[in-house]
C-alpha cells in the first residue's frame, strides 16, 4: 500500500512528488522532459515513471509533449501547473524531504 499526499487538488504519491521535485529545479529554463530521463533522476523504474507521469497529465500538471527519436516520450509543463507549483512549493518540498529517507542517516530516521 502506497501513501498519498493531498496538496491542493492533486492526489500525489511519493514518485509522482519526485518528479514535480526534480522538475521545479529546472524551471524555467527546462519546460520538457523525456519521460525516461525523469525516470532515471528520480530513481524509478521506467513502469513507475510513465505511471508517475500519466497520473501528473490527468491532474493537469504535466502534458504530453509528442516523441523524441532520441529521447522517447516527453512531457512538458503548463502554465497554469507552473504557477500551482510555486503556489505550493512550501508542501512539496517539505513532502519531498519526508519521502526522501537517503537525506538521513540511520540514527535520524524512526522505527515503524
Amino acid at each position: 500500500m502506497e501513501t498519498i499526499y493531498t496538496v491542493d487538488h492533486a492526489k500525489l504519491n511519493k514518485c509522482e512528488i519526485d518528479i514535480l521535485h526534480f522538475i521545479d529545479n529546472w524551471l524555467p529554463t527546462f519546460t520538457s522532459w523525456s519521460v525516461q530521463e525523469l525516470g532515471d533522476k528520480c530513481n524509478l523504474f521506467t513502469e513507475q515513471a510513465h505511471e508517475a507521469v500519466d497520473m501528473l497529465i490527468l491532474h493537469g500538471l504535466l502534458d504530453n509533449a509528442g516523441s523524441d527519436d532520441l529521447m522517447g516520450r516527453m512531457v512538458s509543463m503548463p502554465d497554469a501547473a507552473i504557477m500551482w507549483m510555486r503556489e505550493n512549493n512550501d508542501t512539496l518540498n517539505s513532502l519531498h524531504m519526508m519521502n526522501d529517507s537517503d537525506l538521513f542517516d540511520d540514527t535520524e530516521i524512526a522505527d515503524a
